[in-house]
């Protein structure tokens, strides 16, 4: 197995563990979106590693529409809106490398939404640490 496959692989794990404990805090509605949202991400996996063109673009398609969510946007704070803004910019090179059918930038721009997804739930966990 190429260790890009392997890295693809462990994506969702990465995802499902940063969501694990930084969802709750902020109620029930952000962590249906957050759980929506894991659920999208492990079909675009899906569709990036099969070439399932059309389903990649319905999909990050629907990660955009989570973002407009009420239970996406119940954090107000700047740090917050552009760790949002870095994701949604993510999703749209996701979606546009989808439409291309570009087979080098889909997996690297896939890698890319994981990687915003960490990112801004590992910055919520250091921020709630800091406060206590």
């Amino acid at each position: 197995m190429r260790a890009e496959t392997r890295y693809l692989l462990l994506v969702p794990l990465m995802v499902a563990l940063a969501s694990a404990g930084t969802t709750t805090a902020q109620g029930p509605a952000t962590d249906r979106v957050m759980r929506k949202k894991l659920e999208v991400s492990q079909k675009i996996l899906e569709a990036v590693v099969t070439s399932r063109w059309a389903d990649l673009e319905a999909r990050s398609r629907d990660l955009i529409d989570l973002t407009n969510d009420s239970g996406w946007t119940v954090l107000k704070n700047p740090e917050y809106a552009q760790q949002s803004n870095e994701f949604r910019d993510a999703v749209r090179a996701l979606h546009t490398a989808a439409a291309a059918r570009d087979l080098e930038a889909t997996p690297k721009a896939y890698v890319a939404v994981t990687l915003s997804c960490v990112q801004c739930h590992r910055s919520l966990a250091r921020n709630r640490f800091a406060r206590r």
